[in-house]
């Protein structure tokens, strides 16, 4: 008798805890970054990503965006504000950009500054996967 209330209890806490650890995820960063130095952030994934980035920056300078890790992409940076299409408002660069799939894994995104004059740079990073 008390075995099919048991049982009814766990077909609805199971799901509800399983939607818990699927929402999506979020992290935001800034940082202020000298000229012709990095700052970055590393997250660990325990579900396959599919970034979302959302990079502001000064327009005065030049950007790069990478993202390392053992299943990052190779190339180069995924970001560079000065070849990469960017929306430009008030001073600031907002660039966005999506990205296929990958492993779950440890991942770090670093972002590169170099300013004009050599300024530091306040940074801003949004990633959703």
């Amino acid at each position: 008798m008390f075995v099919l209330p048991a049982a009814a209890l766990s077909a609805v806490v199971i799901p509800v805890a399983a939607l818990a650890l699927t929402g999506p995820a979020k992290i935001f960063f800034e940082d202020t970054v000298p000229s012709g130095k990095s700052s970055s952030v590393t997250i660990q994934t325990h579900r396959k990503p599919a970034f979302k980035v959302l990079l502001r920056v000064p327009t005065a300078g030049r950007a790069k965006l990478f993202l390392l890790g053992k299943h990052a992409p190779t190339g180069g940076p995924l970001i560079d504000t000065k070849t990469y299409h960017c929306s430009g408002a008030a001073g600031s660069w907002y660039c966005k950009a999506s990205y296929e799939t990958l492993p779950i894994g440890t991942y770090t995104w670093r972002i590169a500054w170099v300013g004009v004059p050599k300024a530091p740079a306040h940074v801003e990073l949004t990633v959703r996967w």
